[in-house]
């Protein structure tokens, strides 16, 4: 997975911005629905409580009226009634989609063609995902020859890479006798 200085990283301004001096045109519509104009509200519709007495309640036998005061039927949920009437939407036949102010060359960039090149590069950061702990990094080197990578690492890391594997391996049968 390679990572590029120019897009992945804000090291320079960007080479392009949003015009500053643009403005929506007043004739922009950018509603994509609009309220359907066919579309009315039901005569009535506004009449319709949104509970109604349940017909089908009795009046306990113990109920006293000089006691328990005048009793009235419990209310139900209305099954006609269907919440606060909302207009219908329709595509709205004059969207022009979602006003963006045009990108104009940004008067603050200035190319980098070295925007790789760190003289004082002192250190160097890793990321890594792992189940099981324990890794540790030395001799990290950044170079932009692969001949003189490969020299050096046989130089240090190849004299030391087997005696390392040995230590590592001797240090998990330590563990897997516990």
């Amino acid at each position: 997975m390679g990572v590029c200085l120019y897009s992945d990283w804000d090291l320079l301004p960007p080479k392009t911005i949003k015009d500053p001096e643009a403005k929506k045109p007043e004739d922009w519509d950018d509603k994509e629905f609009i309220p359907d104009p066919e579309d009315t509200k039901p005569e009535g519709y506004d009449d319709i409580p949104k509970e109604i007495t349940d017909t089908d309640a009795k009046k306990p036998e113990d109920w006293d009226d000089e006691e328990d005061g005048e009793w009235t039927a419990p209310t139900i949920p209305n099954p006609d009634y269907k919440g606060p009437w909302t207009q219908k939407k329709i595509k709205n036949p004059n969207y022009k989609g979602k006003w963006k102010a045009p990108m104009i060359d940004n008067p603050d960039f200035k190319d980098d063609p070295y925007i790789y090149a760190f003289d004082n590069l002192k250190y160097v950061g890793i990321e890594l995902w792992q189940v099981k702990s324990g890794t540790l990094f030395d001799n990290v080197l950044v170079a932009d020859d692969p001949e003189y990578a490969k020299q050096l690492a046989e130089e240090t890391w190849g004299k030391h890479k087997d005696a390392e594997k040995a230590a590592f391996d001797e240090a998990e049968k330590k563990i897997a006798v516990k």
